[in-house]
């Protein structure tokens, strides 16, 4: 990568960093050259822990032009190499002497050290391990090492932003170039978050057919009424959820948190509810409340709603109306008409979003960057959170449609891993490779099957599912920061991590705000659902035409 006078190494200059490397320098990279470096590595870092195998970083440089010789040599030379994992960006910055990263024309010491910091900070947590820290400290001093070792104890020792075993740099740079402390520095990402909307939002209506149905049966007791007798219908109609005592949300029987609130599920009962989903099939006019959707997409065989609970700017469920299946479990009995299942759900979802969303040049101008539609459906998955709960809060199959970004609660919550749960969502991608077997993905299936013995079968396949589940979090990652546009003066408010509610304005600390209900009011105010009005399903189905996936 370029030459070295220090004689420590040996190094060879690749196409994309040789174009920014100055003839004779001490390989000085341009920021963005740096970052385009770093997300060659960052591809490979399916899980985001900043390492990855040697095998890997050797594949990485030598699709930037190096040979398999150099590569070997150059990973082998770097000092930090133990075992058989790379710590990437330390092995960058070794690379190239400084991390990468000199003063950029016009950049203030403190911009420069911030932009250090966020190299080093792999999961845009905010934060970095203690150990950075002092990496960092030694990259920034240069020749001047002595007082390396000070500045970290002082930097570190005694604050309330330096407890256990990571650093929060953003206060760290207030305290280093003596910034007046505010009550209200800007949230990180995984953090704090901004909360109740203060300039006007923009919507896409849903289509409104001029010609609404009627219901088929004025509420969900006159359907069990005239279907008492029919045992395999009235089972479709039962949901086994834990109802959250914060904000009423039905959720999956083994949550342990609210996935709406972020409330704890400790102690909550389970019960059963109505499965509204096949309410919307059946015509059903109302149960507890008017079971009208607002509709993306529909046809005979397949439905596409905004989610009433929308954790995104596009948040869709799709659901199959000409066959009942209670989650994505049952789809092992006949992976083959599984996989024709869950294709026509992915294809209806995204067509559904492409003409509703996509079709705005002002959706996309306010949310999307004004980026074109995506042109392949790869490109669109790379966009897009896919996938299925089990257990469902709902028991008719749904494929979650969740287009980034998400709202800034649901953001926060899905950095800190408190969306999306290892062992609850399973991603479309990992389900349908393991359909795409075939006869080899068959299983038998029932009410009883648990889902271990599901992932256990599917990694007998080949597929790891902790994997998928990571790869499918990097991706949320990516799209959150391809999106970054949440901004301080779009809202009133700030959310902090220890539950303080402050004013963007003032600074005041509003003691009697309470998050919950403010992440609830910004779901209603914030979400496309009902826009201009919903309506019910108008291929709807009499009990006899839609079978178990089973039968």
């Amino acid at each position: 990568f370029g030459s070295s006078d220090s004689g420590s190494r040996r190094t060879c200059a690749g196409p994309l960093v040789a174009e920014a490397v100055a003839e004779g320098s001490n390989m000085t990279v341009a920021a963005d050259k740096v970052a385009s470096i770093v997300q060659a590595f960052g591809r490979w870092d399916s899980r985001g822990t900043g390492k990855l195998h040697h095998d890997v970083v050797k594949q990485v440089l030598m699709s930037l032009g190096q040979s398999e010789e150099d590569a070997d040599l150059v990973i082998h030379q770097f000092p930090a190499s133990k075992g058989d994992q790379l710590e990437y960006r330390a092995f960058l910055a070794w690379l190239l002497d400084d991390g990468g990263l000199a003063p950029g024309p016009g950049e203030s010491p403190r911009q420069r050290v911030e932009r250090v910091f966020q190299f080093w900070d792999i999961a845009r947590t905010g934060r970095i391990p203690r150990e950075s820290l002092m990496q960092v400290l030694r990259l920034l001093a240069g020749d001047s090492q002595d007082d390396v070792e000070r500045i970290f104890g002082e930097a570190t020792y005694g604050h309330d932003w330096a407890k256990g075993d990571e650093v929060d740099y953003s206060r760290w740079l207030a305290w280093m170039f003596q910034e007046e402390a505010t009550q209200t520095p800007r949230p990180v990402c995984g953090k704090d978050y901004f909360a109740k909307p203060s300039r006007e939002l923009f919507f896409v209506n849903r289509l409104v057919h001029p010609e609404a149905p009627a219901p088929r049966y004025a509420t969900l007791d006159e359907f069990r009424e005239r279907h008492a007798g029919n045992k395999a219908v009235m089972e479709q109609f039962q949901n086994r959820v834990l109802v959250c005592p914060q904000c009423s949300k039905p959720n999956g029987y083994t949550m342990t948190k609210c996935n709406s609130c972020s409330s704890s599920l400790d102690g909550v009962a389970e019960s059963k509810n109505d499965n509204i989903f096949m309410g919307f099939i059946y015509g059903v006019g109302k149960g507890k409340f008017p079971l009208t959707l607002s509709i993306r997409r529909e046809s005979e065989d397949l439905l596409a709603f905004d989610d009433p609970l929308a954790v995104s700017i596009v948040h869709m469920c799709v659901i199959p109306t000409s066959v009942f299946c209670p989650d994505f479990r049952f789809l092992f009995t006949d992976p083959a008409r599984g996989l024709r299942l869950v294709d026509d759900m992915m294809d209806f979802g995204r067509q559904a979003c492409l003409d509703q969303y996509w079709s705005s040049a002002e959706f996309r101008r306010r949310y999307w960057n004004g980026e074109d539609p995506p042109r392949t459906l790869e490109d669109l998955q790379e966009l897009v959170v896919l996938g299925f709960n089990f257990p469902p809060s709902m028991f008719q199959l749904h494929l979650q449609f969740i287009h980034g970004p998400l709202f800034p609660f649901h953001e926060n919550q899905a950095l800190q891993k408190n969306h999306f749960h290892h062992g609850r969502f399973f991603p479309f991608e990992y389900v349908r490779a393991a359909l795409a077997c075939g006869e080899r993905a068959r299983m038998r299936i029932d009410a009883d099957t648990r889902i271990e013995d599901v992932v256990r079968h599917i990694g007998a396949l080949g597929f790891d599912y902790d994997a998928e589940h990571e790869r499918m979090m990097g991706k949320c990652r990516r799209f959150s920061k391809r999106f970054d546009i949440w901004r301080k003066e779009d809202f009133e408010l700030t959310v902090c991590t220890d539950g303080r509610v402050v004013s963007n304005a003032t600074g005041e600390v509003l003691p009697d705000a309470d998050p919950i209900k403010l992440q609830q009011a910004d779901s209603a105010v914030m979400k496309n659902y009902g826009r201009p009005e919903c309506s019910m399903y108008r291929y709807p189905k009499n009990p006899g035409e839609v079978l178990h996936f089973c039968a």
